[in-house]
């Protein structure tokens, strides 16, 4: 697949950006804002790549269409696979990624952020729990469970809602 086509299919995302907590997602869905969320992960501010071979280096088939609102964590698909699997990842060291399937599809990927846009209708992170939330672990058990199914993938989800079950924990009065 090729950037204009990968670019349609994000385009059609319901939603570009999605919260939940602090927590939160910004799809990008445009040539510029797809060739600047590339900055710092396959190539460097001056435009110099930073795609390796070695194990842990960036690789060329990934490509960020997304990025984590809170700490500016990328959302990278691999473009060798026709399903598009979405990935995260945190460098270890410096250009030494670990990456973490977020969902083993882009279908999978907008279908989760348009359930947890759905399921809470945020407009921005929040630094304090508000009426919006969801306080009751049961529902987010259900709701996690919903995430899991659409994304194919079980650890990045259960990652997620430990985080947030632990700012209502932090920030709860």
């Amino acid at each position: 697949m090729n950037q204009a086509e990968l670019l349609t299919q994000l385009k059609a995302f319901e939603h570009k950006e999605v919260f939940f907590g602090p927590q939160g997602f910004s799809v990008v869905s445009k040539t510029a804002e797809l060739n600047k969320a590339q900055i710092g992960f396959s190539i460097d501010k001056k435009g110099q790549s930073l795609i390796g071979t070695d194990i842990g280096n960036w690789k060329s088939s990934w490509l960020v269409i997304a990025t984590d609102t809170e700490l500016g964590d990328p959302y990278f698909v691999d473009l060798n696979d026709a399903d598009l699997p979405v990935y995260t990842a945190l460098a270890e060291e410096e250009n030494q990624w670990q990456p973490v399937l977020v969902s083993s599809s882009l279908e999978g990927f907008s279908q989760c952020l348009t359930a947890i846009y759905q399921q809470c209708e945020q407009k921005t992170a929040l630094y304090v729990p508000d009426e919006q939330c969801i306080f009751d672990l049961e529902i987010l058990e259900k709701f996690g469970k919903s995430l899991v199914g659409m994304a194919q993938t079980n650890d990045f989800w259960q990652h997620f809602f430990v985080g947030y079950v632990d700012w209502l924990r932090d920030e709860h009065v």
